[in-house]
């Protein structure tokens, strides 16, 4: 009898100790929007050159949560681009608008790992660092017209007598807009079939978490909302284009990010989720020198990623 009882008041404390400290794992998949501009500032005085696209992907979400004890919790999380979607891609330049177009793809994943301080029951702050990459690739580069020659024509008309006159040339291309070819410019005539660039950085990320899971890890409705600040320590630039060259800064931007999801608990230990990830960050421009003297520059840039994705929750 005495054995009955204890086992009875040790599967209760196990209970009790479940409920206060819950570990839990997410799987979700579904559709993320890339937003993605790049503006280099005045070009030859002629005006700011830039770009806007925005391409939809099928992606893949994970989380996991283990409860440590009453005041500590540790998050496991990742997200990747499952397949990268096609777009056209139009940069503009000033008062001369549209001057070309391209083909573009992108793609991003992240891994992080984040200590998580119980402030009550369900409201917790975040702190811990996250990995990510991302990668984009330009390729059939075309002149948009009439903006493409006249903003050549500008740029030849800067040249002094004697001087070689600047051109607005696109990677693989050997003639201007007329199909003239273009003479005494070694560094253009390269044939190019694509551009590519990974970018890659260690985050410094805090937030705050409510889960109303970690309350009750038995109710059959759940949602969660997540707030988070972050900076990269580390951030890391590699073109095609300057194939020997990488690009390094430090805490060179900043970024946001929100979360939002429900779950439909079916049974005690399953769920059904759904859910939305948001998140923006700029990166400031990054130059370097060459040995022989030129320079690299990578723009500055802004990023955002929004995705809608369902899938399962369980608990253990």
């Amino acid at each position: 009898m005495k054995k009955i009882l204890y086992i009875t008041a040790l599967a209760a404390t196990c209970s009790v100790q479940a409920a206060k400290h819950p570990s839990f794992s997410e799987i979700k998949i579904g559709f993320e929007t890339i937003g993605y501009s790049e503006a280099l500032g005045d070009v030859a005085g002629l005006g700011a050159l830039s770009q806007s696209i925005d391409v939809t992907n099928p992606v893949i979400r994970q989380i996991s949560y283990s409860g440590i004890n009453e005041s500590w919790g540790l998050y496991i999380d990742s997200a990747a681009t499952i397949s990268s979607e096609i777009e056209t891609e139009t940069w503009s330049i000033g008062e001369f608008g549209e001057v070309q177009e391209n083909v573009f793809t992108m793609k991003a994943n992240e891994i992080g790992i984040k200590a998580a301080y119980n402030w009550s029951n369900a409201l917790q702050l975040t702190l811990g660092s996250k990995i990510y990459t991302s990668s984009f690739t330009r390729s059939h580069f075309n002149f948009v017209n009439p903006g493409a020659t006249a903003f050549d024509l500008a740029l030849q008309n800067l040249a002094e007598p004697g001087e070689d006159a600047p051109r607005f040339t696109l990677p693989g291309q050997s003639g201007d807009q007329a199909g003239v070819p273009i003479q005494n410019n070694p560094s253009y005539l390269v044939p190019v079939v694509a551009v590519s660039e990974d970018q890659m950085g260690i985050l410094l990320v805090a937030g705050a978490r409510y889960d109303s899971h970690l309350v009750d890890s038995f109710n059959n409705i759940s949602w969660y909302a997540e707030g988070e600040i972050s900076t990269p320590m580390y951030s890391r630039t590699q073109n095609t284009k300057y194939e020997t060259t990488t690009l390094t800064e430090n805490f060179n931007g900043w970024g946001a990010s929100v979360r939002f999801g429900a779950r439909y608990h079916i049974l005690d230990n399953t769920a059904i989720i759904v859910g939305v990830d948001a998140l923006y960050k700029e990166r400031d421009a990054v130059t370097d020198t060459l040995d022989g003297g030129g320079r690299v520059r990578v723009p500055e840039i802004e990023y955002s990623n929004v995705s809608f994705s369902a899938g399962i929750h369980w608990s253990y």
